[in-house]
């Protein structure tokens, strides 16, 4: 009885050994050996990457088409924050300071004038659209009404002041020295009906147009004032054929030129989708150049 009753201790005794030592080989490896194993794996997985930056300097105070880039540029890991100014100085200084990498506000004119003036390193890296500047009234329907004397707002920054002292020119109302070139000021023109011409921030002519009888408004500032310019001009920029100094740009330092992922910006914003967003948000008053 004593012997069958060690011959069941010891059974009971190598069993718990037995099933002890099975859990090393079931896991293939000592405890140290697996944790290095899993030290290995976690070092061997990349982390996430963090999306890109970049700020983009725009005027006004919302863009439909930006957003729908951000949104796009999302998809691929590029985080673009929207940046409003609202003076047009503002973006190129913002700009050339390193507080924003990116801005689409301007033509080329606007920008080598600015850079002329303040020496600014700046460079385009793509086109965007063609904005007509237009005259706008509610106190008139047509330019034939508008009196001896009468007053008219232009913007105060020298290329669309100069733009718009041609588009008055176009329309009869004064004349301008042809050495002036495509920037005359008021010192270059013949006023014989004494216009009282005055000039003004961009964005704050629309609000003028309660008081004067005509303001040149730039397309994009007359689109944030609630107007369709296509509609609600009296007259209306003509596009022009080849190459026009007035296409709308966006532009970087020049040392951020060929940047990777600037230029990706520049190839989400000319897609055929983001000509869509254009042609609905500005009823066909800003037309796409690529």
């Amino acid at each position: 009885m004593k012997k069958i009753i060690f011959t069941l201790i010891l059974s009971l005794l190598l069993a718990g050994c037995s099933s002890g030592n099975s859990t090393p080989a079931q896991s293939g490896g000592t405890p140290s050996e697996n944790n290095n194993a899993a030290e290995e794996n976690s070092e061997n997985e990349a982390p996430a990457a963090k999306p890109v930056k970049v700020r983009v300097g725009l005027t006004g105070s919302d863009s439909k088409v930006w957003n729908h880039v951000k949104e796009e540029a999302a998809k691929e890991n590029i985080d673009i924050e929207l940046v409003f100014f609202d003076s047009y100085p503002l973006p190129n200084a913002a700009l050339d300071a390193g507080e924003i990498e990116m801005n689409a506000f301007q033509h080329y004119i606007y920008l080598n004038t600015e850079i002329e003036q303040h020496g600014y390193d700046i460079s385009v890296i793509g086109e965007t659209v063609f904005a007509p500047l237009g005259l706008y009234s509610k106190k008139i329907s047509s330019i034939d009404e508008l009196k001896d004397g009468d007053t008219i707002v232009i913007p105060d920054d020298v290329t669309n002041g100069g733009r718009s002292l041609l588009l008055l020119e176009a329309n009869g109302l004064i004349s301008i020295d042809p050495a002036a070139g495509l920037t005359p000021t008021l010192k270059d023109i013949e006023n014989p009906k004494n216009f009282n011409i005055i000039e003004l921030a961009a964005t704050n002519i629309p609000a003028s147009l309660e008081e004067v009888p005509l303001a040149a408004i730039n397309s994009g500032v007359a689109r944030d004032a609630g107007f369709i310019p296509t509609q609600d001009s009296i007259v209306l920029e003509e596009s022009k054929p080849g190459e026009n100094p007035y296409i709308n740009i966006i532009a970087v330092r020049t040392e951020d030129k060929d940047n990777e992922v600037y230029k990706r910006i520049v190839e989400l914003y000319q897609t055929d989708e983001t000509k869509k967003v254009i042609e609905e948000d500005s009823k066909g008053s800003s037309i796409p150049v690529w």
